[in-house]
């Protein structure tokens, strides 16, 4: 499995590495903006696995960059079989005070960025009959509140991957999208040190609990993997059935009348 994976941090990407790694003859291209220490360790502990690893570091909101990304990759490991496109970024801040420039590098680094992945890679992934899958969120489906940048670009992101699953199946190119709900992760860590704060997010939760990098990476692991090739244009929501129980929160039951 050849794969090349963006965003890559502690978090979901981190985990989605360490389960590809797992596989045969697994070689992984960790794209960050930023080399650092912990991806360096990453990196080592995957390669002492029997992993390929390649490091590739650059700014996807330059739009030169996914190009390279891919080329580099490519260049290593003679094809590629998978993208991942993970990387994204959350500002939080009111529609009416958000600045157009705050609004542009979301769609860039999101939605920008994995097209220009995806056009990239097409050639390599058509060769290998492969899969890309793009990191949505469950912002990308439900609005939330001083999201709106990033809840619009996830939405778009949801929406080129069904896009591109339509226009590219004929080539064997599966593409789809999964969207996580309440995540644990060095990002969101700072959230659940509040005790309350985590027992009142695990309650509204179907499942009882938050989820985890590794949840998200099973998943992704399953879209990638070449024995599920009848899968393709979906969008996965991996958040314990949170957006399923909108509806159950609404007081009241109707009952039938006597």
């Amino acid at each position: 499995m050849r794969i090349l994976v963006t965003g890559v941090s502690e978090g979901i990407g981190g985990a989605i590495c360490q389960h590809v790694a797992q596989r045969p003859n697994a070689a992984i291209a960790m794209c960050v903006r930023k080399i650092r220490e912990p991806i360096e360790k990453l990196a080592e502990e995957l390669r002492s696995h029997g992993c390929d690893v390649l490091v590739l570091e650059g700014d996807l909101r330059d739009p030169a960059v996914p190009q390279y990304f891919v080329d580099t990759a490519t260049g290593r490991f003679q094809g590629l079989d998978a993208i991942v496109s993970n990387a994204g970024a959350v500002d939080p801040t009111a529609l009416e005070d958000m600045s157009l420039e705050v609004w542009d590098d979301m769609f860039a680094l999101t939605c920008r960025a994995s097209w220009l992945l995806a056009k990239a890679g097409f050639p390599h992934l058509k060769a290998s009959q492969g899969a890309f899958v793009g990191i949505s969120s469950q912002s990308g489906v439900h609005p939330h509140r001083q999201t709106g940048a990033y809840s619009a670009s996830k939405a778009a992101l949801i929406m080129l991957c069904k896009q591109m699953a339509l226009e590219w199946g004929e080539h064997g190119i599966r593409v789809n999208s999964v969207s996580p709900g309440m995540i644990r992760t060095p990002m969101t860590q700072a959230i659940y040190e509040d005790i309350a704060i985590t027992r009142q997010r695990e309650g509204i939760v179907p499942l009882k609990r938050i989820g985890s990098s590794s949840d998200v990476a099973r998943t992704v692991d399953f879209l990638i993997d070449p024995g599920n090739r009848y899968v393709t244009g979906e969008n996965i929501m991996v958040d314990g059935g949170l957006t399923l129980s909108v509806l159950d929160r609404i007081p009241g039951i109707a009952r039938r009348k006597k």
